[in-house]
């Protein structure tokens, strides 16, 4: 039986110390097959939760805000699959969300 690589990520935790925070961390993705991202707001104003990738070293320097390109927008709360082959992401959510929870779930 093959053991599979399982990794849990918290991009935005919902606490107050992030609610002026709109970008999450670099994530790095390369290796795992399946990405899962799940997100919940307190807002019931429309809002987008924009998932970010890029192909880019990312370890000697400091990845460029031009280097990344949106990998998908969510617009409705829930869980997503996002389609593998990045090396690096990110979410983005708006400024209009005070309270939000992302969670990233990635397996080989």
């Amino acid at each position: 039986m093959t053991n599979f690589m399982s990794r849990n990520v918290v991009l935005f935790d919902g606490s107050s110390a992030q609610s002026s925070t709109f970008t999450t961390a670099s994530v790095l993705v390369a290796d795992f097959d399946n990405l899962t991202v799940s997100w919940q707001t307190d807002t019931t104003a429309a809002s987008t939760y924009t998932i970010q990738g890029t192909n880019v070293d990312g370890f000697g320097a400091a990845i460029a805000e031009g280097d990344w390109s949106d990998v998908t927008a969510i617009t409705a709360q829930g869980i997503f699959t996002i389609d593998p082959g990045v090396r690096w992401i990110r979410g983005l959510r708006n400024s209009n969300e005070s309270v939000s929870i992302s969670r990233l779930q990635l397996r080989t």
